[in-house]
C-alpha cells in the first residue's frame, strides 16, 4: 500500500489556504483576531556552508525574512496560522542562492462539553544541509531542494476530572530533488488512554501503529508500540509513576529485494523505566525517570541500554534557566544517513538574563549522541554552544547578536564537521487588531 498518490505538497499548501480562509470567515467576533506581521532582516558569517568535513567554504549570508501570523482565542476555539518566507542571498556563492518557504497551523476546538478536535500542521521548503527538525541529524551533500509536511490532528473525550481517551492520526512526508535520498512517507493512527482509579491510583494506556513507505519500491518499516503505566499521586505537588514498553518492528522488503535475499531489520523492544513529577512552587519545577530497554533483534546479537528523562526548570524575577536530558533509543528511518535502530543520549542547558529593561543575555549548551546498531551504523557526537544579546531599540524593533560553535565527531570521516557562525538580527513586528 503506497500513500504517495494520496496528495502531493501542493494539495496540502491548498489545504492549509482553506483551512485558514474557513475559519477567517467563520469569526464570530473580528475583535478576537489578531494579525501579527513581520520582518526579520539577518547578516551572518558562516565558516562552513555545507559542513563539509575537510574543504570547508565560509561565506556572507544576507537573509530575509517576511512573516505574518494570525491568531484568534475564544471559549471554544484557540486557532494560530504563521507563514514565513526567506530569501537567502550567498555573497561569494551565488549558486547557493534559494527562496525557503515555513508554515505552521495549530487548531483546538471544543465540540462539546466532553469532546475537542486538534489539529497541528508544519511544513517547510529548504536547501540547508540540515534540516530544521532536530529528529533528523543526518547532513545532506548536496544543496537540492527538499520538503517536509507534518500533521497530527484527533479527537479527545474528557469522561472525568482527569480521564480522557484521545484518537489521532499521524503523517509526515518528505520529498526531496536530489535522487540519492528516497522521498517516504510515515503515517498511523494512535490510541490514548488515561484512567483514575482513585484521587491517588491511576493508569496510562497507549498503542500506536505507525509504517514507511518509500516512493522507489524500496522495503517498507512497520511498527507496533504499546505502553502501560501507573501512575501515584504522592502529594498535590508529586506524582510518581511505573512504566513499561513493547515495540515490535519490521521491514516488508519489495519483491526484488526479497529474490535477491537482502538483510532487513526486525526485532523488539522492551522497556522499563520509573520517574517523578515535582513541582516546588509555579516558578520552580522538576521532572526526572529512569529505565532501560532490552533490543532482541530477529537475526543478531540482543543489547541493552539505558532509559532515562531530566527535566529542570528555574524561573525568576529577570529570568530562567532549563537543564534538559535524555537517553534510550530512536527510529531513524527518514531523510539522509537513516540508521535504522540507533542508541541515544544528550543533554542542554539555556538560560536568560535580563540586565535591564530593554537588554536580555541568554546562552545555550547542548551534547548529543547516538549509535547506530546496525552492522554498519555510525557513531556520532554533536556539541553546541550559543551565547547572545538582544536589545529592544523600540516598542516594535529588537536587535540581537549571537555566536554559535557546532562540532562533530563521528565514526565516518564524512560524517564529522566543524562549524563557527556569527549573526546580527534586526526584528520588526506589529499587531494588527
Amino acid at each position: 500500500m503506497n500513500l504517495f498518490n494520496f496528495y502531493s505538497f501542493r494539495f496540502s499548501r491548498r489545504i492549509f489556504f482553506l483551512v485558514v480562509v474557513a475559519v477567517l470567515f467563520s469569526a464570530t467576533s473580528w475583535a478576537e483576531w489578531h494579525f501579527l506581521p513581520a520582518l526579520t532582516l539577518e547578516e551572518s558569517y558562516d565558516s562552513n556552508i555545507d559542513l563539509d568535513p575537510d574543504h570547508e567554504s565560509s561565506d556572507f549570508i544576507t537573509r530575509f525574512f517576511p512573516e505574518l501570523r494570525v491568531e484568534e482565542v475564544t471559549a471554544t476555539r484557540t486557532f494560530a496560522a504563521t507563514y514565513r518566507m526567506s530569501l537567502n542571498n550567498y555573497n561569494r556563492h551565488s549558486d547557493h542562492n534559494y527562496i525557503g518557504h515555513e508554515g505552521e497551523l495549530s487548531w483546538d476546538q471544543q465540540l462539546s462539553r466532553n469532546l475537542s478536535w486538534h489539529i497541528m500542521d508544519t511544513y517547510y521548503r529548504s536547501e540547508e544541509p540540515l534540516e530544521d527538525d532536530p529528529e533528523y541529524t543526518g547532513v545532506r551533500r548536496t544543496r537540492n531542494e527538499y520538503s517536509r509536511n507534518t500533521v497530527d490532528t484527533g479527537f479527545t473525550y474528557q469522561f472525568g476530572a482527569a480521564d480522557s481517551v484521545t484518537v489521532s492520526y499521524y503523517d509526515n512526508r518528505l520529498q526531496n530533488t536530489d535522487s540519492d535520498i528516497a522521498d517516504d512517507v510515515q503515517y498511523g493512527p494512535s490510541l490514548g488512554l488515561e484512567y483514575w482509579l482513585s484521587h491517588s491510583h491511576g493508569l496510562a494506556l497507549g498503542y500506536s501503529w505507525n509504517r514507511i513507505d518509500y516512493k522507489d519500491d524500496d522495503p517498507s518499516e512497520e511498527s507496533n508500540d504499546f505502553n502501560i503505566g501507573y501512575r501515584w499521586r504522592w502529594s498535590q505537588h508529586t506524582l510518581l509513576h511505573l512504566d513499561y514498553g513493547l515495540l515490535l518492528f519490521s521491514s516488508k522488503a519489495s519483491s526484488q529485494e526479497e529474490e535477491d535475499g537482502g538483510d532487513y531489520d526486525d526485532y523488539n523492544v522492551h522497556s522499563v523505566s520509573a520517574g517523578f513529577e515535582h513541582t516546588f512552587n509555579p516558578a520552580y519545577s522538576l521532572n526526572g525517570s529512569l529505565g532501560s530497554y532490552f533490543h532482541d533483534p530477529k537475526d543478531g546479537k540482543s543489547s541493552t541500554g539505558t532509559i532515562y528523562g531530566l527535566d529542570l526548570v528555574r524561573s525568576f524575577s529577570r529570568g530562567s534557566v532549563t537543564l534538559s536530558g535524555e537517553g534510550g533509543y530512536r527510529l531513524d528511518y527518514s531523510g539522509e544517513n537513516a540508521d535504522g535502530f540507533t542508541e541515544t543520549r544528550g543533554v542542554s542547558l539555556s538560560s536568560t538574563y535580563s540586565i535591564a529593561s530593554r537588554t536580555e543575555l541568554y546562552g545555550s549548551t547542548s551534547y548529543f549522541y547516538e549509535k547506530g546498531e546496525q552492522e554498519e551504523g555510525t557513531r556520532d557526537e554533536t556539541w553546541e554552544v550559543s551565547v547572545g544579546t538582544s536589545y529592544q531599540i523600540l516598542s516594535w524593533l529588537t536587535g540581537a547578536i549571537e555566536l554559535t560553535q557546532r562540532e562533530r565527531n563521528s565514526s565516518d570521516e564524512q560524517d564529522e564537521y566543524r562549524n563557527s557562525l556569527i549573526l546580527l538580527r534586526l526584528r520588526g513586528n506589529y499587531e494588527l487588531r
